[in-house]
């Protein structure tokens, strides 16, 4: 399943979410121009969403429904409930609550992009940059693979990289994890986008480059894609195993819940623990 993950992760970080932005930046580049927008783009980038949508839920969904994981660590992994129909609608709202976070997301890219072409760049430069020294001054940087050295540094900086990338667009709930981005920094990480989003329309910085009407539609489409974040993830923690929904708020890293696991766990868990890079 780790295989899996990491070439799912690796098809939305180079494809999937670049992509989507080259398509609505064309969307939105033709909307400026007075232009009318084919039916097929809209198409397009609808189909686009939802199967960046699927692939993400189908992440999140597989791990957390994996028995060898519930029983490993019954403490994070079950928030998918028992019930078929809920299981179905639960999987649904992962699917579209990550095509609005990217559709949120995307936007940004745009809106930034048009103020200046550096400026989307020394966004995502500096949004990284705090994470990954969050990551160091928690003493949460070194991934779990148990790769030493040289190596091991290496393949942590790329997985953290890659993973925070792909949750700031697609915000797989999965990557909640401690061993990933953490419970906390991941909820508060959702609505960072649209909140930089709406302060930008808000402070009309993007006047000089998007006509009147665009600016309009900007804004329309950017409250209906707040209010639909925020039901979709109500709908959500609604649907899920209540028990669960702390893990939406957990500070622990990843060492802290390792060394909770062998404290507290079974002969299993203890076992699993000496698979993770010892530094945990």
């Amino acid at each position: 399943m780790t295989e899996m993950i990491g070439n799912k992760c690796i098809e939305l970080f180079a494809e999937s979410i670049p992509g989507i932005i080259i398509q609505l930046s064309a969307i939105v580049s033709t909307i400026n121009s007075g232009e009318n927008v084919k039916l097929m783009a809209y198409l397009s980038l609808a189909v686009s969403l939802l199967t960046t949508g699927f692939t993400s839920a189908t992440i999140s969904y597989d791990f957390d429904t994996d028995p060898q994981k519930r029983a490993f660590n019954p403490e994070f992994y079950g928030y998918v409930p028992d019930d078929g129909r809920k299981r179905a609608l639960l999987f649904f709202m992962m699917i579209l609550m990550s095509a609005t976070q990217i559709l949120i997301k995307a936007l940004l890219i745009i809106v930034l992009g048009s103020i200046g072409l550096r400026f989307p760049l020394y966004y995502l430069l500096a949004d990284m940059a705090f994470y990954l020294l969050y990551k160091v001054a928690r003493r949460d940087f070194i991934y779990w693979l148990p790769l030493e050295g040289v190596v091991g540094l290496i393949s942590s900086g790329l997985v953290r990289v890659v993973v925070k990338f792909v949750v700031d667009f697609v915000a797989i709930i999965h990557f909640r994890h401690p061993y990933e981005v953490g419970g906390l920094y991941f909820s508060l990480n959702m609505f960072l986008p649209l909140l930089g989003l709406v302060s930008l329309l808000a402070l009309d910085l993007a006047t000089e480059n998007h006509s009147v009407s665009t600016l309009a539609l900007l804004k329309s489409l950017v409250t209906i894609l707040g209010g639909s974040l925020i039901v979709l993830l109500g709908a959500f923690l609604l649907l899920m195993n209540k028990e669960y929904r702390i893990t939406f708020l957990s500070t622990e890293t990843g060492g802290q819940m390792t060394r909770r696991l062998f404290l507290e766990g079974d002969d299993v868990s203890k076992a699993q623990v000496f698979k993770k890079h010892k530094s945990l």
